[in-house]
């Protein structure tokens, strides 16, 4: 079992990253009772014959792996907090993978570290685009690198001063919206 939802995003990003995506959107949302996670890619997409396999544990797309936990396991997490997981191919490319969970279930895993998580997959990711939009019923906050990059003109993302904002900013913005990182 996967401890954090960070983790999840983890999995999910490093997903769309093999894919080849050059854009990856990720949505945390908090909605009443529930929490929505989800990542959204402009990569190579799910082969129309893999999709139905895809949440199938001994299913995997990588290269001599037998085995593909990842989706499994978010969806199994969703499921027992009462939630769904979907995973869409998307039509104009890319792929589309949504989890709703209920936050106050009792087997909902933490938060966990959300800024500590993605940062270092934003700044080891050249040529990859990432927007991060987080909210709640009150309001919504996004990040998005490319603005970003412009604003930065030659610094690049991995500078020492820019992980620091980029952590930082993200959980101003988790902040922002109520969903406190668990620590």
């Amino acid at each position: 079992m996967i401890e954090d939802l960070a983790m999840h995003l983890a999995d999910l990003v490093q997903n769309s990253l093999r894919a080849g995506a050059s854009r990856i959107a990720i949505r945390l949302a908090r909605r009443g009772p529930t929490l929505e996670l989800g990542v959204t890619d402009d990569g190579a997409g799910i082969p129309d014959p893999d999709l139905p396999r895809v949440l199938d544990p001994f299913f995997s797309t990588k290269p001599k792996a037998q085995i593909g936990l990842g989706l499994p396991l978010l969806a199994q997490t969703a499921e027992m907090t009462g939630g769904w997981c979907l995973v869409e191919r998307r039509p104009e490319g890319g792929t589309r993978v949504t989890a709703r969970l209920e936050w106050d279930h009792p087997d909902r895993p933490p938060l966990g570290g959300v800024a500590e998580t993605l940062v270092p997959l934003m700044a080891t990711s050249p040529g990859v685009e990432f927007v991060v939009e987080l909210s709640d019923d009150r309001a919504t906050w996004k990040l998005d690198t490319c603005e970003i990059r412009e604003r930065l003109g030659d610094v690049p993302l991995t500078h020492p001063d820019v992980l620091c904002f980029l952590e930082r900013t993200l959980r101003e913005g988790l902040d922002t919206v109520g969903l406190k990182e668990d620590r």
